[in-house]
């Protein structure tokens, strides 16, 4: 029993042995130090080797999908950017591009509004189901019998409704039922009528 764990003990201390005497390919670079200290990067701050490479690009990586928001790096970084766009903008020829670019900028974003609430009203209109734009006329003569000069300018006494007043007339004065004193009547009223 004892003999399965012993050769499995020695199998397990050659492969730590021949993994940690696995050569790598070694760089010119890897003893090289920067003022600073550090191996594998140059007095300005560049990885010079595979390893620093790699190191320096999971770093960044790094830094950006944190977005370390309230680390000191980012705080120096935006007090830079903020005190260069201040020494930008105190040109006035900058100054005067930059706003003029803010106000075509504005413009432009004001007329994609202006479409956009135009086209949501169209379409408003065509989806709505109650809305009914044709016009009926109680004399049956069309608008261009009506309305051309000459044709029709005496008053005929005609009126116009659209759909929806002669909706709105039909059930406030066609539907309308009878008020009662009380139930009784009102079930005989509706047992007569079948209603």
């Amino acid at each position: 029993m004892n003999d399965w764990k012993k050769q499995l003990k020695e199998i397990g201390a050659v492969l730590r042995k021949n993994q940690k005497d696995k050569k790598t390919n070694k760089s010119k670079f890897d003893s090289l130090e920067n003022f600073r200290g550090r191996k594998g990067f140059n007095d300005t701050g560049i990885a010079l080797t595979e390893k620093t490479i790699k190191q320096q690009r999971n770093n960044k990586s790094n830094y950006r999908s944190r977005n370390y928001e309230f680390s000191r790096l980012k705080q120096i970084n935006d007090q830079r950017a903020a005190d260069a766009k201040a020494k930008r903008m105190s040109d006035p020829k900058t100054k005067r591009q930059v706003d003029t670019i803010y106000k075509i900028a504005d413009e432009r974003i004001e007329e994609e509004n202006k479409k956009i609430k135009y086209q949501s009203r169209l379409d408003s209109f065509r989806y709505n189901k109650n809305f009914k734009s044709e016009s009926m006329h109680l004399t049956g003569k069309p608008y261009s019998e009506i309305y051309r000069k000459g044709f029709n300018d005496i008053e005929d006494g005609s009126v116009e409704f659209t759909a929806n007043e002669l909706d709105a007339a039909c059930s406030s004065v066609i539907n309308q039922e009878p008020r009662f004193k009380n139930k009784v009547e009102e079930e005989i009223y509706r047992l007569k009528n079948k209603k």
